[in-house]
């Protein structure tokens, strides 16, 4: 299906169930393949999936673990979140902000631990960071994958040598999720790009599950775009499957929610300029049903009211 203003647009008025089910239909088969792959290959032990910030990492994780069950895997899913410093450990900017973008923010003996154990007894403890408290628990909780098993590690840095060099290369699968496609207006100009996607996404998940508001969000967006350029770009193609998240409809579930928040921003934020652009590209799309969205779907995780949320 062409991802063009004209083509979404005349979906959105005339079938709308039928654009949503394409989409949805369209990611499952990727994460069907990839499960298969996975499970195809007994020396598995891991699997590493990273991606720019609002891809969709999580859910495609539990997704990706959903598939792999049933394909008569054992499946754990770890965010390395869970592996950040205590707030008094973590790197410093150069202007002596702490730097949570950094792969230098993550535990690498803990992880170097943790994963060195899955791959030899399939056992482990694991650590849970509570970002409300800003603190860590050890031996939070503890996975078992000691028959066929596969854990599922996903972050930022989940690509990143200093943490995939900890497994041998044969244990380990690696994925690489992005939006990773432009809309186009009806001239074959680029509307939307995939970051402004990811943008709608961010501003839209941050105010319903971590109460922020647009200006928050804004404030930190070139922070995590400056961190996704120096820490993630460059291991893409390290990857064994590039995974694409975009779901062709976003652009007109959004449209009404995203644009409301206009009044919101102020002159003083970051990003500001770059937020309003967006609205006004956004703005052109027919506006879509929410309850159109399946419970499972990879984009209730921005949207709120799914099953992995």
């Amino acid at each position: 299906m062409k991802s063009t203003l004209q083509t979404i647009n005349e979906y959105a008025l005339n079938d709308p169930a039928g654009l949503v089910e394409k989409a949805e239909n369209h990611y499952d088969r990727e994460i069907t393949e990839t499960a298969q792959r996975i499970a195809d290959d007994d020396s598995l032990k891991i699997v590493a999936i990273a991606g720019p910030s609002a891809s969709g990492k999580t859910t495609t994780a539990h997704i990706l673990s959903e598939k792999l069950q049933k394909l008569g895997e054992q499946t754990e899913v770890v965010s390395l979140d869970d592996f950040y410093l205590p707030t008094e450990q973590l790197p410093l900017t150069e202007d002596g902000k702490y730097d949570i973008e950094s792969v230098n923010a993550l535990d690498k003996a803990l992880m170097k631990k943790c994963f060195g154990e899955i791959i030899s007894t399939g056992r482990t403890e694991l650590p849970k960071y509570n970002f409300a408290e800003k603190r860590r628990i050890l031996s939070a909780r503890s996975i078992d994958i000691s028959g066929r098993g596969i854990v599922i590690v996903e972050g930022l840095h989940a690509l990143n040598p200093v943490i995939t060099d900890l497994v041998p290369r044969k244990n380990i699968f690696k994925a690489y999720i992005s939006v990773n496609r432009s809309v186009f207006d009806d001239n074959g100009d680029v509307l939307l790009t995939s970051r402004q996607i990811r943008l709608m996404r961010r501003v839209l998940r941050d105010r319903i599950f971590r109460g922020s508001s647009v200006n928050e969000t804004l404030a930190l967006w070139k922070g995590v775009v400056e961190g996704e350029k120096k820490y993630l770009y460059c291991f893409k193609d390290t990857a064994d499957v590039l995974i694409k998240t975009l779901h062709i409809y976003e652009p007109c579930l959004y449209r009404n929610d995203f644009c409301a928040l206009c009044d919101e921003t102020q002159n003083i934020t970051d990003c500001r300029d770059y937020f309003l652009k967006t609205a006004e590209a956004v703005r052109k799309f027919v506006p879509l049903d929410e309850a159109l969205i399946p419970h499972n779907s990879l984009i209730r995780e921005f949207i709120g009211e799914g099953k992995y949320n």
